[in-house]
């Protein structure tokens, strides 16, 4: 009894922890943790995966991020499978998938080596070769494949999650409507791109939303803090300056590829500042400034 409620307790914590780390999705977060949730209850039907779901919208806005978070939070680091469907876009794309011939189990085969549950992330589902769509199919209804070997590889206890970028200049375009009519629009573009017999295994289906100006300083915010905590635990007391911050939100977010470049962008030029202070002036503490004469950041020594 105290390890289910233990367990329950965990559960319920889902929803909080990814509304902690994700930044501008307050929208699908809850629909997503109720989906592993129904799963780690048991509440799915047997002759599919414990829950498989979609998640569609402009690309770096936290799509395959929501994904891996959960999948962490419940089960740790090593339980994702994921897959770049832009490298299944070839003719011989079932084959890499499951094998060859009755030696080769494929990469999906290997994939599934390990315990159960796993959180089985393809990544760009819209370039996948239309013959890997007819694998999906079998794939989350009845819930497992068939190896080149043989093997037969069941997804029951697994999760499936797809991402992909369809619809993703509806959302762009309509940055000033409702979040309602976006994601109208984005479904609409989906049900087009899509072939139904997959649409309709696939019944939880979230539209994230372009990340606002706001929402880009929060994300921002959330990472320069935790490579500011980590360089400290290396031995690095950093502070960085308001200045710094504009220019890290500046050089780190992209037109089309969103969030994604700025937790880099922000370790690099973090780090590259650190380097220069111990270099030029000895500083391995103190604070961050932005330089716009020489148009980068500089480790100065805090003012006392």
């Amino acid at each position: 009894m105290c390890g289910n409620a233990a367990r329950i307790a965990h559960l319920q914590g889902l929803e909080a922890h990814l509304r902690t780390q994700l930044r501008g999705q307050d929208h699908v977060i809850a629909r997503a943790a109720a989906i592993f949730t129904r799963g780690e209850l048991g509440l799915a039907r047997p002759d599919r995966p414990r829950g498989v779901l979609l998640a569609v919208g402009p690309t770096g806005t936290g799509k395959t991020e929501l994904v891996l978070l959960a999948a962490s939070y419940l089960f740790g680091e090593d339980r994702v499978r994921r897959f770049d469907l832009s490298e299944y876009q070839r003719t011989d794309a079932v084959e890499r998938l499951l094998g060859a011939d009755a030696a080769d189990s494929g990469a999906v085969g290997r994939a599934a080596a390990g315990a159960s549950p796993r959180v089985w992330l393809f990544d760009e589902l819209e370039k996948a070769h239309p013959k890997v769509l007819d694998l999906f199919i079998q794939l989350l209804e009845p819930g497992h494949i068939t190896l080149a070997t043989g093997e037969v590889v069941s997804l029951k206890d697994d999760y499936v999650a797809f991402t992909s970028n369809i619809g993703a200049s509806e959302a762009m375009r309509m940055a000033r409507s409702s979040m309602a009519s976006i994601e109208q629009a984005v479904l609409r573009r989906v049900a087009e791109a899509l072939r139904p017999e997959i649409l309709a295994r696939v019944p939880d289906q979230l539209v994230f939303a372009r990340l606002t100006p706001d929402v880009q300083r929060e994300i921002a915010g959330l990472h320069l803090a935790n490579e500011v905590a980590r360089l400290k635990s290396v031995g690095f007391d950093l502070e960085v300056s308001r200045e710094a911050l504009e220019f890290l939100i500046r050089e780190g977010f992209h037109p089309q590829l969103g969030a994604r470049p700025l937790r880099q962008t922000i370790e690099r030029q973090l780090q590259d500042a650190v380097v220069r202070g111990l270099f030029t002036s000895g500083l391995g503490a103190g604070r961050i400034i932005f330089d716009a004469k020489m148009n980068k950041l500089r480790l100065v020594q805090r003012p006392f």
